[in-house]
């Protein structure tokens, strides 16, 4: 009796195991079909997205468009800028941008440029080309049916003469103000001179001729000198332009000690480049009695500025990042078959070291120069559902 009982124990053991077994088989087998099923549904979800977002691209009205944007500068922080815009704007619309940077070399710039030409771009955006080959350049470009933006980049014909070309769009920050701006800066550093009639001292910093945006500026520079509002004491330049901001500090540093405190108002410079060696050498010689100013802007001429010493006083410049954007603004335009003016010139800004909070930079100015980053030029109507007014 008792060992039926055992065995009819072991049997009830037995079958329970069994069921769990089974039931923990059925389980897993469950879990993973779940599992399985959810991983298909997610692909799917996210291959309908990527076929959705590919459809909704297609529909972008520039859709397919490749533009070449080719800088003759030096990487910067205000250039990158230009070209996140560029990139930005042109993604927003369906095109797309390849940068390309040849650091002052015009060589490699005409290089660059030529054999982008032969790659299949729809446009270019040429900034600083060399003012003795742009003109045959572009006419090129435009010859081939690839519409051209060119920014800080003059045209001389054959002749010497500036010219336009038909079909290109020249884009340049406002020179002339700039240069007026950082002059009445410097005036007003002096009003009993000024009320005097008496001209005010500057050491000038300038490269030329033959730099276009440095032409420019001189253009405002002389009209201050000739109505003799300042008198200019020595004009100085960077013995090293592809090493701008070293020469520049050293040719600073030879001339300082031929002027004593007292003898200089200002320095004015035309590129902040320039400005920094200025600025160095000043340091270097402990001379914090001369106030600078200069044209364009870094995040370390901010640092400059906030030092302390009150010697980096001012900077006229745009916001470089507007550069970009218009660029492909009026190159879209061209691209879309509307018509677009030959020149066009940026509003700049005066920023000022007094202004300047601890936590300034190039990016957020804006926050304390009014104007500064806002440019709702080119958007034209086909445009606003992709590119947001700026208030």
């Amino acid at each position: 009796m008792i060992r039926k009982r055992i065995a009819a124990a072991l049997a009830l053991v037995m079958l329970a195991g069994s069921l769990a077994a089974c039931s923990s088989n059925v389980a897993e087998t469950t879990a993973a079909a779940t599992e399985a099923a959810a991983e298909e549904t997610e692909a799917a979800a996210a291959e309908g997205e990527e076929t959705e977002a590919a459809a909704s691209a297609e529909e972008l009205p520039l859709a397919g468009k490749r533009i070449a944007y080719v800088l003759n500068v030096v990487s910067s922080d205000i250039f990158q800028m230009a070209a996140t815009a560029a990139e930005e704007t042109a993604e927003a619309l369906g095109a797309t941008v390849d940068v390309y940077f040849t650091d002052t070399d015009n060589v490699r710039f005409q290089d660059t440029v030529s054999t982008c030409a032969n790659q299949g771009y729809d446009a270019m955006f040429l900034s600083h080309g060399n003012q003795e080959t742009s003109y045959d350049l572009v006419s090129g470009l435009i010859e081939q049916g690839i519409e051209v933006v060119c920014f800080d980049t003059q045209f001389v014909d054959e002749s010497g003469n500036t010219a336009e070309i038909p079909g290109a769009t020249q884009m340049f920050q406002n020179d002339q103000e700039m240069a007026a701006m950082l002059l009445d800066y410097i005036l007003e550093l002096y009003p009993e001179k000024v009320e005097a009639g008496e001209p005010v001292n500057v050491l000038k910093i300038w490269r030329g001729p033959g730099v276009s945006p440095f032409d420019r500026r001189q253009e405002a520079y002389l009209e201050y000198e000739e109505s003799g509002k300042i008198n200019t004491l020595e004009t100085l330049g960077p013995s090293d332009p592809a090493n701008g901001e070293a020469s520049m500090a050293q040719v600073m540093a030879a001339a300082l000690p031929k002027y004593p405190e007292g003898t200089v108002d200002a320095i004015w410079c035309v590129y902040d480049a320039y400005g920094r060696g200025a600025y160095t050498a000043l340091r270097e010689a402990g001379r914090t009695d001369i106030p600078m100013v200069s044209v364009d802007i870094s995040n370390q001429d901010l640092n400059f500025m906030m030092d302390g010493t009150n010697v980096w006083q001012a900077c006229a410049t745009v916001d470089f990042t507007t550069i970009g954007q218009q660029g492909i603004r009026i190159l879209a335009m061209k691209l879309h078959g509307d018509e677009t003016e030959a020149v066009y010139n940026l509003t700049p800004s005066l920023v000022t070291y007094d202004k300047l909070t601890p936590d300034s930079n190039v990016t957020n100015l804006g926050e304390i120069i009014p104007g500064y980053g806002v440019n709702n030029d080119h958007i034209a109507e086909w445009m606003e559902p992709y590119i947001p007014i700026v208030e």
